[in-house]
């Protein structure tokens, strides 16, 4: 149990896709969101960022995979980033 717990914390803590995504997802070719260019899924960084539902508008969260973490910081918001903790 404490075992399980210690792997929640440090998935939690990473921007590896490899401790979000099955391991023959990680070889898939990835758009990043930001920069629109051209990555490998298990090359990138992955993080629960904002986004905007185009339907409705509505402001959501989840795990996105960018190729850099540069990407990452230019799509998040820098007001939102503390409601990420």
């Amino acid at each position: 149990m404490v075992r399980d717990a210690l792997e929640a914390i440090a998935m939690l803590h990473t921007l590896k896709p490899a401790q979000f995504v099955v391991s023959h997802f990680l070889r898939t070719p990835w758009s990043c969101p930001e920069c629109k260019s051209g990555f490998v899924y298990g090359d990138g960084v992955m993080s629960l960022t904002h986004y905007r539902e185009a339907d409705t508008d509505e402001l959501k969260q989840g795990l996105i995979c960018f190729c850099s973490t540069r990407c990452l910081l230019r799509w998040e918001h820098p007001t939102m980033l503390g409601r990420m903790h």
